[in-house]
């Protein structure tokens, strides 16, 4: 299996805030009136978390580095995190310098806040997003020569648009390596933008009605995307991971914790682990266990960087997937 010297990480930072809602969505709202929507949803819980998909990716890369290293005494391999913060980015650089990630890719606007999500959860884990930029539209002017090359493997994942493009175009002309993670860019990305992205990819990922939107838009099926060296990897939250390449098709299901308490990030500690144990060269069955294993400590805490993973509970839970 081939092995990286480092990954490297695009996306937003951002703040998060997080709200429970204790009922379903769909039990509030009128199918016949969904084109004039106007619903308030009460929520039972807030809270207010560092977040951000460039964040929560190297924070579960990070993690996972942790435990490889403790276990198989290798060379520590780099994690480099691309994009922007603005005048309240305080926090998350000492969050990734505590976790041992580089930060020298990051642009600071110090007139500019932060990008900031909020999300809405409802008891069937179902969301609603909102999102604002902030000083992430600055991360198209991060430097991806200063740690892309042909020995990493990079993620382009949501960000601003000029960033995102930044990112795509930069790894598809110097032929890198690249996960594409282009989910939550369905609403702004045009068409070509998404073909040229996804028919590049070395990985494209998603949950399975973001795979399904991706095909439908690029006319491409599954087969013609796996044909051109795209190898396919769609999460399905609790019923696990399926993975589809030229080579093989395989399923890993997810682990099963006891309770799940904010499913938030959970996707991004995947693509991390994933990331990281592709990096050190473990076969494709081992990658796909470990990106479970690290969303199953992500699901089990408020917010996307709040979990820490202990060696002996990895070890036991990547023995227990089957």
């Amino acid at each position: 299996m081939k092995k990286y010297s480092h990954i490297v990480v695009t996306g937003s930072m951002s703040w998060d805030t997080i709200m429970d809602f204790p009922y379903r969505f769909v039990d509030f709202l009128q199918k016949d009136k969904l084109h004039e929507l106007n619903v308030s949803f009460v929520v039972k819980t807030l809270e207010k978390q560092i977040g951000g998909t460039a964040t929560n990716i190297a924070y579960g890369a990070s993690q996972v580095r942790k435990q490889i290293l403790d276990q198989d005494s290798l060379k520590q391999k780099k994690i480099y995190v691309l994009g922007a913060l603005g005048k309240d980015g305080k926090d998350h650089l000492s969050l990734f310098k505590k976790n041992g990630i580089n930060v020298q890719g990051i642009i600071i606007n110090k007139t500019k806040f932060s990008a900031h999500g909020s999300v809405i959860t409802d008891i069937k884990d179902n969301q609603i997003w909102g999102f604002y930029y902030g000083a992430c539209e600055d991360g198209g002017r991060a430097d991806l020569k200063g740690c892309v090359d042909n020995k990493s493997l990079l993620i382009v994942s949501a960000n601003h648009p000029h960033a995102f493009l930044a990112a795509q175009k930069y790894a598809i002309d110097n032929n890198i390596d690249y996960v594409y993670d282009a989910g939550m860019t369905l609403t702004w990305i045009k068409d070509p933008d998404l073909l040229k992205g996804t028919i590049h990819a070395k990985y494209l990922i998603g949950n399975d009605y973001e795979i399904a939107r991706i095909i439908k838009r690029t006319k491409k099926s599954l087969k013609e995307l796996v044909k051109k060296g795209v190898a396919i990897i769609t999460t399905m939250g609790e019923k696990g991971v399926t993975y589809e390449s030229l080579d093989e098709v395989i399923e890993i299901p997810a682990y099963r914790v006891k309770r799940v308490i904010d499913p938030t990030g959970a996707g991004d500690a995947w693509r991390g682990g994933f990331m990281m144990a592709k990096s050190y060269g473990y076969d494709m069955i081992d990658c796909l266990k470990i990106g479970n294993v690290a969303a199953s400590f992500a699901i089990e805490k408020y917010g996307t960087v709040n979990y820490k993973i202990s060696k002996g509970e990895f070890n036991k839970r990547l023995k227990q997937i089957v």
